[in-house]
């Protein structure tokens, strides 16, 4: 159950990195997307939680819907619990860490060689960790261990605390292998599909 898990929380979150490289492209942080840009008001609260970065309606909605949709089971009959919320919370944490780094390996634009601090603005106050990732990543790791240390108290049973770390291991190891395997694979396919634009063949008008 813990590895099926894994796996699919794995490609949920490359896929959602895939998808915001096609609506990002090398512009990460919404830079260049039709949406607004607050690190003021209301927004401070969140620029102070998340090392500066500006809040915008892109990341304010986008943040929103996948909690939503994390939430839906409890919905359509599943029975919600504290245990379960932090559960629940733990993995929408690692979703994000692990889509946000995906975005950079899978990103032509970016890739590893540039997933440094002089080169992402939008993570370049925020302190790194020997130079080779943002903090914000430890940090979002370290809080997501507590909490499912928390849900496991609360159940008095420490399961799904190691549950969780045997998932963080398959986790990290499938990162890894995809930048082996899935990252040489997506990079062509990635050139291909742009060889060729039919937006002239598709009658657009405004």
């Amino acid at each position: 159950m813990v590895i099926l898990a894994s796996i699919y929380l794995f490609f949920l979150a490359l896929v959602f990195a895939l998808v915001e490289i096609e609506i990002e492209g090398k512009f990460g942080w919404a830079e260049k997307l039709p949406t607004w840009y607050r690190k003021s008001g209301l927004a401070k609260i969140y620029t102070f939680f998340n090392s500066k970065k500006p809040l915008t309606g892109y990341h304010l909605f986008m943040l929103l819907f996948l909690l939503l949709i994390i939430h839906f089971g409890f919905f359509v009959g599943l029975p919600w619990s504290l245990s379960k919320e932090l559960e629940i919370i733990t993995y929408y944490i690692l979703f994000l860490t692990i889509e946000d780094f995906l975005w950079f390996v899978f990103n032509p634009n970016y890739g590893l060689k540039n997933f440094k601090k002089n080169k992402i603005w939008w993570h370049y106050d925020c302190k790194w960790v020997l130079g080779l990732f943002p903090l914000n990543y430890l940090s979002a790791v370290l809080i997501a261990i507590l909490l499912t240390y928390f849900s496991s108290i609360i159940q008095d049973n420490t399961q799904f605390f190691y549950y969780y770390l045997i998932s963080l291991g398959i986790l990290t190891l499938l990162v890894l292998l995809s930048v082996i395997v899935l990252l040489p694979i997506y990079k062509k396919w990635y050139f291909f599909m742009r060889k060729k634009d039919e937006r002239k063949k598709s009658n657009i008008f405004h």
